[in-house]
């Protein structure tokens, strides 16, 4: 009789158990203790059964958060991991953009992704960077340096083929393939960003001594409509990319935004500017208007005379920590010397014992008619102040 008391508990609902269980009450006699034990052990595995029902499981995620984790992880793992283990999985990968990072694979992983994975996806491609790193060092040979990877890329594959491509960035490429790179870029018409990288046995040893951004009217626009076109370089003496680029690029492409980082050792920071060719950087940009620096060391007079060199400019901006930059006579002289000057954004970071002193010096007719008044804020950390010269128009 107890057994098959107990039996028909199996054939319980859910909501049958909860009702058995508030008729029963529990007794003295082993018939009911042992029925409502059943009873409990049946209501906590529903219990169990509906909290597993009610668990999200990566199937049944929207296609929007797919598309969110896929934005996180590497271009080639969506591929290797989640393409073709079902439809709708597949699906949604054919849709996103593929970032194409070869930095951190081995020389198999590298040739077995150029032969079989990126076909795949060439115009899903956005962004392609192939340059170096620790584990390409490590794994390569001597004989695979950056230029041997860039020339494995292009001897298995096609840059024109790269329709949807925005980004490309290259570590020290050649001659050969920045003459190719040059005939090529004209043709890619939704690249937006070129960047080059030098690198050297020396590269650990330098330090970024300056930074340039030169841009022309498009680029300083806030029309989002507009399609411009960023050149990033990395570079360093004696200016191999450069050079390069103004014998290549010139008369094919014109950029309207061109940074260059440039790196040295120390004790080559004081002529480094002077082995720059203005010139050719001013016909790599069409209409060139705005001209940035940040300098980090170097004398002032090799600055000034630098940016003399741009004197055309409408917006000159101005960063730097070193204190022989504070001085209004020195810049109301090289200031004079440019006409088409329009804006000025001068940062200069220095002791502020001096502030009174250096306040002085833009504080002259030549500032005063041109409305370029000086503002000191006080910084409370290292004892430092900011001088800032904002242009107020009227």
């Amino acid at each position: 009789m107890i057994s098959s008391e107990i039996n028909f508990i199996d054939e319980l609902s859910y909501r049958q158990i909860q009702c058995e269980l508030k008729k029963r009450r529990l007794s003295s006699t082993g018939k009911k203790i042992i029925i409502v034990k059943r009873l409990k052990v049946a209501y906590e595995n529903e219990i169990i059964k509906n909290q597993l029902s009610n668990v999200t499981k990566f199937h049944d995620l929207p296609n929007e958060i797919y598309r969110e984790i896929f934005d996180y992880l590497c271009s080639f793992d969506i591929m290797h991991s989640f393409h073709g283990l079902n439809h709708r999985l597949s699906e949604v990968i054919r849709d996103i953009p593929m970032k194409l990072n070869f930095n951190d694979l081995s020389q198999i992983e590298y040739k077995r992704v150029l032969k079989h994975v990126v076909p795949k996806i060439i115009d899903q491609s956005v962004s392609i960077e192939i340059g170096q790193s620790y584990k390409m060092n490590r794994c390569f040979s001597s004989l695979y340096s950056s230029e041997s990877l860039i020339d494995s890329f292009i001897q298995s594959l096609d840059f024109n083929q790269f329709v949807n491509l925005q980004f490309l960035s290259l570590t020290s490429p050649s001659q050969s393939q920045l003459e190719l790179l040059s005939s090529v870029i004209p043709n890619m018409l939704s690249l937006r960003s070129l960047r080059l990288l030098e690198q050297n046995d020396l590269s650990k040893l330098n330090e970024t001594i300056c930074k340039l951004v030169l841009a022309n009217n498009s680029y300083c626009s806030h029309d989002k409509r507009c399609h411009r076109k960023h050149l990033f370089i990395e570079t360093n003496l004696p200016f191999k990319t450069l050079t390069l680029l103004h014998k290549y690029f010139i008369n094919k492409i014109s950029f309207d935004c061109i940074q260059i980082d440039i790196r040295c050792a120390l004790f080559y920071h004081p002529r480094a500017l002077t082995h720059i060719d203005c010139n050719g950087l001013s016909n790599l940009i069409s209409n060139m208007t705005y001209f940035k620096i940040d300098m980090k060391y170097g004398t002032f007079q090799t600055t000034f005379d630098f940016i003399q060199r741009f004197s055309t400019i409408h917006h000159l901006s101005v960063k730097t920590v070193l204190e022989a930059y504070a001085n209004g006579h020195q810049w109301a002289e090289l200031l004079a010397q440019m006409p088409n000057l329009i804006k000025l954004d001068l940062d200069i970071h220095f002791d502020s014992y001096k502030s009174d002193q250096e306040l002085q010096t833009f504080q002259t007719k030549f500032w005063s008619e041109r409305q370029w008044i000086v503002q000191f804020v006080e910084s409370h950390h290292f004892s430092s102040s900011n001088c800032k010269i904002i242009h107020h128009s009227i």
